[in-house]
């Protein structure tokens, strides 16, 4: 797969924010791209190396109006030059900068009904039965190839840290990471920081994939619930960005980093950036910077 992806600049560096005491460094998997970046290119990397293989010249994927997936499939799609169609959760008219951005790099984004989004592969095969280019890529990217693109950060780590903690919406990129981990034969731990409120949800999946004994979920950070943030929260949020220079969001990233800074967990550990800073400028927490 030829394109500017081919080298990632996804640095790692020392992480120095107020309150966060010990050896951390942060992998900058937000640099990858301004868009198809963090964890939303690991998981989309083998999808697509799988659909050029196939000579698959369609991306079909699923989301909400908010889904940095979307986008970022929209944005590879463009990049890569291969089309890019979505499925749209949505029970009545909705717009917003993420849509419009996907529609910029060429999406085409269909409309369906909750009821109907539940019956995905329904869908791709009634529009794309008779498109035999087409190449279904699941809600988020998950499965088995985001595994094993995420399994690259492990890989490309100069050392063998104590632990990874990262934001987690759906425990794929906490399976890719303990995956890799096997992989490597690391001792590392990760800790998977729920940010809505299905951790238990979660759990099930880690453990259905035999990962209990390395990946741990934590819960008591989703402010509530996916979305949703605090007046606490957004502080730290836009603290630590004026103290940095990087992007964290309030949904997904600055959960997680205010779950590292409480548990000042011991030894060298690592902070990923999962990307995904678009949702720092939804209207709702513009409103509150």
């Amino acid at each position: 797969m030829s394109s500017e992806f081919d080298n990632l600049h996804a640095p790692l560096q020392p992480l120095k924010v107020k309150g966060i005491k010990g050896d951390v460094y942060i992998q900058r998997d937000d640099l990858i791209h301004p868009l198809v970046s963090g964890n939303k290119w690991r998981k989309l990397q083998y999808h697509i190396l799988y659909a050029q293989q196939e000579d698959k010249t369609r991306l079909v994927t699923f989301g909400g109006a908010y889904s940095n997936h979307l986008l970022a499939t929209a944005a590879a799609g463009a990049i890569l030059g291969l089309q890019t169609t979505a499925f749209l959760r949505a029970d009545e008219p909705i717009d917003n900068h993420y849509l419009r951005a996907a529609r910029l790099y060429g999406m085409q984004l269909i409309p369906v009904s909750r009821e109907q989004y539940r019956h995905k592969q329904e869908l791709f095969t009634r529009y794309f039965d008779e498109e035999p280019n087409a190449y279904c890529i699941a809600e988020g990217g998950a499965g088995e190839a985001a595994w094993e693109g995420v399994a690259g950060i492990v890989k490309g780590l100069p050392f063998a840290p104590n632990y990874i903690l990262h934001a987690s919406a759906t425990a794929t990129t906490a399976i890719g990471l303990g995956k890799g981990i096997q992989a490597c034969g690391y001792k590392t731990l990760v800790y998977a920081v729920a940010v809505l409120n299905n951790a238990g949800e979660q759990r099930q999946l880690i453990q259905e994939v035999g990962l209990s004994e390395i990946v741990e979920v934590l819960d008591g950070f989703a402010f509530g619930g996916y979305a949703k943030t605090t007046e606490p929260l957004m502080d730290f949020v836009k603290n630590t960005i004026a103290q940095t220079g990087i992007l964290f969001d309030p949904v997904y990233t600055g959960k997680a980093l205010w779950a590292l800074r409480d548990l000042a967990l011991p030894g060298r550990g690592v902070f990923l950036h999962t990307g995904g800073s678009m949702g720092l400028f939804s209207e709702a927490f513009l409103k509150q910077m």
